[in-house]
């Protein structure tokens, strides 16, 4: 348990702590195009991915140094990272609602993480990105764990009919991101909702 005690201490760690429980199964993901439950992308790289039925992990290095999170339906009232839904009883945390502005879709990312045990996160960049036609988003993301490994993120996603794409790259600032950004990046502007 030191990879929890050391790294991140969010919801990506939750979610890939019931990835291993849940029955999710580990696959090698070649270089090509790839789906995500119903979310389509092309890939440059090599990756080994776990998966639910709401949700895909894929690393290259080991889930601390390298992660990418697809979440082909966020669905409304869904937590951002799934797990929990909006309700009487938990009204004030960052659930998805259909129709969000880009800002308050970039917040809720943001909030998330920081509900997650991130600090310092800082998004930036937010800009406008198509998707197989879809209008959607992109931006770059800033954090610390609080054992103070500094990380940095890219961030995609767009709406559907049944809801919100979702994908986050993150990896640590030192090494990892700057040798994957590029193409991680270009993977995310081919994702495409095949549905």
């Amino acid at each position: 348990m030191a990879r929890m005690r050391f790294g991140l201490t969010c919801a990506l760690t939750l979610l890939l702590a019931s990835c291993a429980s849940g029955g999710g199964t580990t696959r090698h993901v070649v270089p090509g195009e790839m789906r995500a439950g119903k979310l389509t992308l092309n890939s440059e790289m090599e990756w080994t991915r776990g998966s639910t039925s709401r949700y895909q992990l894929w690393t290259m290095d080991g889930e601390l140094l390298n992660l990418l999170y697809l979440i082909p339906v966020v669905k409304e009232g869904d937590y951002i990272f799934l797990g929990q839904r909006e309700s009487k009883r938990r009204p004030d945390a960052p659930y998805y609602h259909h129709g969000m502005r880009e800002d308050e879709l970039r917040d809720l990312v943001s909030d998330g993480l920081l509900n997650a045990g991130f600090i310092g996160v800082s998004p930036s960049n937010l800009r406008p990105a198509t998707f197989g036609g879809r209008a959607g988003l992109r931006f770059d993301l800033d954090m610390q764990t609080a054992e103070g490994l500094q990380y940095q993120g890219l961030v995609a996603m767009f709406e559907h009919e049944k809801g919100l794409a979702l994908a986050i790259f993150i990896a640590p600032r030192e090494y990892y991101f700057p040798r994957d950004q590029a193409a991680v990046s270009r993977m995310l502007d081919s994702m495409r909702w095949q549905g």
